[in-house]
């Protein structure tokens, strides 16, 4: 049971639909209705405007927008079968544009995100690591720099390579050590991966990835993907093949990170503990004596 919310179903509205109607959008004869709002409406005109007839299923309307089923159960919504899973329950689809209204009477603001930050002082890191799920609550500026504070904080010069949103290759950052830090310089791309839910970083992000950092090399000697959930399997896999260049940082390392504590063990853990160079002969790779 949804709540007090009334459920369209398709067969209910093919059985309305007995007469030519002119389209809202554009003003043709069309048999389509708008199964939520009930307008006539042709295909083309619904999916031209998206932001105004555009669905979202009622997961992501709980998730990205913060919302409870109370929140929404007075709202009309529409069922489908699952593309995805034949034998599963209907698929149930809210009007977007109704569901950001729903959120900016609720919170004041149509945003999916909360969040937005430009600095990181020591009282906003204690406050994430109180609750990581409130990282979901960034939007991906604030994100990108977050990571970029964390990095800078491990000792590396950065630089944030602009609007999330704009065609970069899928570099977001890139950072190089300080020099009176390295004497062997090193040029690292880095990729922030937001989730505003508990979704993975899946195998085709890093294979992207991957892609922009081999049409950049020899420019960039590693990259790195940061994410503020996980990796998927297939994820870890795809960079196994490249481990030489590519690392992924997911939310166990963000919670070190906060906690300034970017020399732990686990950041070694791409290190062998020895190089067998030949047969019988081997250079070890001695770990920092704090690990011990």
């Amino acid at each position: 049971m949804l709540g007090q919310g009334k459920a369209v179903g398709a067969s209910a509205l093919n059985m309305e639909i007995r007469r030519q109607d002119a389209c809202t959008g554009c003003g043709r004869a069309t048999k389509r209705f708008h199964p939520i709002l009930r307008l006539p409406l042709c295909l083309g005109c619904q999916q031209k405007d998206r932001h105004k007839y555009g669905y979202i299923t009622k997961t992501r309307a709980l998730e990205e927008y913060r919302l409870k089923p109370k929140d929404i159960s007075h709202l009309t919504y529409h069922e489908v079968d699952n593309p995805h899973y034949k034998k599963a329950a209907p698929m149930v689809l809210y009007l977007h544009s109704q569901i950001r209204d729903r959120a900016a009477e609720k919170w004041g603001s149509p945003e999916p995100y909360r969040v937005q930050l430009v600095e990181f002082p020591p009282e906003i890191l204690t406050w994430f690591l109180e609750d990581l799920e409130r990282l979901k609550q960034l939007d991906p500026s604030s994100f990108e720099r977050l990571v970029a504070n964390r990095l800078e904080r491990m000792g590396l010069n950065v630089h944030l390579v602009g609007n999330v949103f704009r065609m970069d290759g899928g570099i977001d950052i890139i950072a190089y050590p300080k020099p009176e830090r390295c004497a062997v310089p090193f040029l690292l791309a880095v990729q922030a991966k937001h989730h505003r839910t508990d979704r993975k970083t899946g195998a085709p992000d890093v294979q992207r990835f991957l892609g922009a950092m081999r049409t950049s090399r020899p420019q960039f000697h590693f990259g790195m993907i940061v994410t503020n959930t996980a990796f998927t399997a297939n994820a870890a896999w795809c960079v196994s093949s490249d481990a030489a260049m590519m690392r992924l940082r997911d939310l166990r390392h963000l919670r070190r990170w906060l906690q300034n504590d970017v020399a732990n063990e686990a950041e070694w853990s791409e290190m062998p503990p020895k190089i067998e160079l030949a047969p019988g002969i081997s250079v070890p790779i001695p770990r920092p004596k704090s690990f011990a």
